[in-house]
């Protein structure tokens, strides 16, 4: 019972995180907004992404995302992909680049279950859900940076801003664990801060998976 209890109020969290931000954001040039993680398959993998969202006119802006492992060392484990979904006002998005040579472009779309398909993305042999040995990706305590294009119209882009340029009606990141002590794996939602209501879920959620640790 404690199970189903953690598993429904884990997907209220999501749901949640998925659908905040619906309310209008100050549009920028330059923005900046911290990920992390709102849900995820297993309930191990832990990360922090500082996003960036440039836009300087035209049809195109700048994603750049510098994603950090921060997965408590003991339980090891690496990231080897992310995979973007752009808002909903956009018409593409595309990889460009990563600090990480060993981070490849993944073919569109990138089937990421059970949280769909996603737009853009990068991973360790262009592949997310596979791509070789695990440890060439980001381990604990690393970071690397990621950067992205996003097209759209002049009006639509000069609307968005580091919280909303990501996907607000479902998922717009995931980033993928592989590699853990004892073979676990991961596939780990990301989420802008703040986002109204979801943190006090969030604590509800951390309180029943601690008590279902401990029974």
């Amino acid at each position: 019972m404690i199970r189903m209890t953690v598993s429904f109020w884990r997907a209220i969290a999501c749901a949640i995180f998925a659908s905040a931000a619906c309310a209008g954001h100050a549009s920028a040039a330059l923005s900046t907004a911290t990920y992390v993680p709102c849900c995820s398959t297993e309930d191990i993998g832990s990360f922090r992404a500082e996003l960036t969202y440039s836009y300087s006119g035209g049809t195109s802006a700048t994603v750049m995302i510098t994603l950090s492992n921060d997965v408590d060392p003991s339980l090891g484990g690496y990231i080897t992909a992310i995979a973007l979904n752009p808002n909903g006002t956009a018409s593409g998005l595309s990889f460009v680049s990563s600090s990480s040579a060993a981070f490849k472009n993944i073919t569109a779309p990138i089937s990421a279950p059970p949280y769909g398909t996603f737009a853009a993305g990068a991973g360790l042999n262009a592949g997310f859900l596979g791509g070789g040995n695990p440890s060439s990706g980001i381990s604990t305590g690393s970071s690397a940076t990621f950067t992205f294009m996003m097209t759209g119209s002049s009006s639509a882009l000069s609307a968005l801003d580091a919280e909303t340029a990501l996907n607000q009606t479902g998922y717009g990141m995931v980033v993928r664990f592989r590699g853990g002590e004892g073979g676990w794996s991961d596939k780990v939602i990301g989420c802008a801060l703040p986002a109204p209501g979801a943190l006090a879920v969030l604590g509800a959620v951390g309180m029943l998976s601690t008590r279902r640790r401990r029974a």
